[in-house]
């Protein structure tokens, strides 16, 4: 085999097979910038959005998935409001759940062709995306029906490495979230549901860990927020 051969061997062994993102992006992008035309209205309405006083159900046909790649095809994404500042990025997030990050990936796919900037690791240049994730990625926003945005009303950050007795297991404070989950369907750009979810630390972890306690406060929100989805808006929920 030619010397230049094998680096394009290697080249599609080290990336898989299919097209580069560039080509995804001239070929999908204008439609997957359609969907986010409709997500940046809602961005525009979330600021008008009143606190909910009490749970607002509906009967929503959703499917959204914590996992990703999806088991099943997705109609609906969760984000946070604090992702909507710039789409291109992602906003400043503790305990993030699963599956929160598509509508960004998408938007920066085809504005940069990378990961969306992460604010967790700022000096890090984000990753340049494939045009398989960028294809996978595009097939679920462009069928987006339902966005679910988590705003926070009250957030107390888990603490590690409390003073005990034993110095080898360290001990921690727990932490609390409550968050607003406006249901906003894109077509009609307007929300059409509301619930109020809360999750808090659990009681006891085998490691008390910086990353085992933020896991564990995100796996408990995710409980939490699959639950409600299920029970008060009979949504179909992949990952949990």
């Amino acid at each position: 085999m030619k010397s230049g051969h094998w680096v394009l061997a290697l080249g599609l062994g080290l990336t898989g097979c299919g097209p580069w993102i560039d080509e995804v992006v001239k070929e999908r992008g204008a439609k997957v910038e359609q969907k986010l035309t409709l997500v940046r209205a809602v961005a525009e309405e979330l600021p008008k959005t009143p606190l909910l006083e009490k749970n607002e159900p509906a009967s929503l046909t959703a499917t959204v998935s914590f996992e990703w790649p999806p088991s099943k095809p997705l109609n609906a994404a969760i984000a946070y409001a604090e992702d909507f500042r710039d789409l291109d990025e992602l906003g400043l997030v503790y305990a993030r759940v699963g599956g929160s990050t598509l509508v960004n990936q998408c938007s920066a796919y085809v504005h940069t062709e990378r990961e969306p900037w992460d604010p967790l690791h700022p000096e890090a240049t984000p990753a340049s995306g494939t045009g398989y994730s960028a294809e996978k990625r595009f097939d679920a926003c462009e069928k987006l029906d339902y966005l679910f945005v988590l705003r926070t009303r009250a957030f107390s950050k888990p603490s590690v490495g409390r003073t005990t007795s034993n110095p080898v297991k360290p001990e921690f404070d727990g932490g609390f979230v409550d968050v607003d989950v406006l249901v906003f369907d894109l077509a009609q750009k307007k929300r059409v549901a509301g619930l109020r979810v809360q999750a808090e630390s659990s009681e006891k972890l085998e490691e008390a860990q910086a990353f085992n306690v933020e896991f564990d406060l995100q796996y408990n929100l995710q409980k939490a927020l699959a639950a409600a989805l299920k029970s008060e808006l009979g949504v179909t929920v992949l990952g949990m």
